[in-house]
């Protein structure tokens, strides 16, 4: 499994029209199918009269699972197209939604996919995008002379500052990226002369 994959950082619209119909797309971070159905309701809830409500997604981090729906529109124009520009940008743990009004002219299937494809690029283009790593979950207890030095020690290997909390000793929590995630526990144990030795107790994206 790859350590990192691209994902967004909020939401992001853009729209368009053509012959009358409207198409407003919507790209949001959405982590898991289970998000899927809430994030298409609140998109409902803002833009209740419209004909179509077209979607595809990109769930599980860099397993990519993808889903899509073209709500009632001909099989194949809309959600196909949009899942398409998700996995042309990279994307995971995202959501696009593309809301239709119809105009009152058909368009075709060439210009209905025409249309899901360049309204939902243009959200994916107007979004600002982060990169997700998996890490290595560690914890384990220092004394107060080790910890003193122990962030500027472990500075590049860290995801980010790690988790202190105090009390006789000091208890921490940090990440590593999986791929460096045995480089730190060497480390540490030489760092601390043999006396902890650590294995990782979970995984995250950060």
């Amino acid at each position: 499994m790859d350590d990192s994959f691209v994902t967004v950082s909020g939401v992001s619209e853009a729209e368009i029209s053509i012959k009358g119909s409207r198409f407003i797309a919507v790209v949001m971070p959405c982590s898991s199918e289970e998000e899927i159905k809430p994030l298409i309701e609140g998109v409902r809830r803002r833009y209740t009269d419209a004909r179509h409500y077209c979607y595809a997604s990109i769930t599980g981090g860099p397993k990519r699972n993808i889903r899509s729906s073209d709500d009632g529109e001909p099989s194949g124009t809309a959600g196909k197209p949009i899942s398409a520009v998700l996995k042309g940008a990279e994307l995971s743990d995202v959501l696009c939604v593309v809301v239709r009004y119809f105009g009152g002219t058909l368009l075709g299937t060439g210009g209905l996919v025409h249309a899901y494809t360049e309204s939902s690029s243009m959200a994916v283009s107007s979004a600002t995008t982060i990169v997700k790593t998996r890490c290595s979950v560690f914890s384990f207890t220092l004394d107060y002379s080790m910890h003193s030095s122990f962030a500027s020690s472990f500075r590049d290997i860290l995801a980010h500052q790690p988790k202190c909390e105090y009390g006789a000793a000091v208890d921490v929590r940090c990440l590593v990226p999986c791929s460096r995630a045995e480089e730190f526990s060497q480390r540490l144990s030489e760092f601390t002369d043999r006396r902890i030795q650590v294995s990782p107790i979970g995984e995250e994206y950060v």
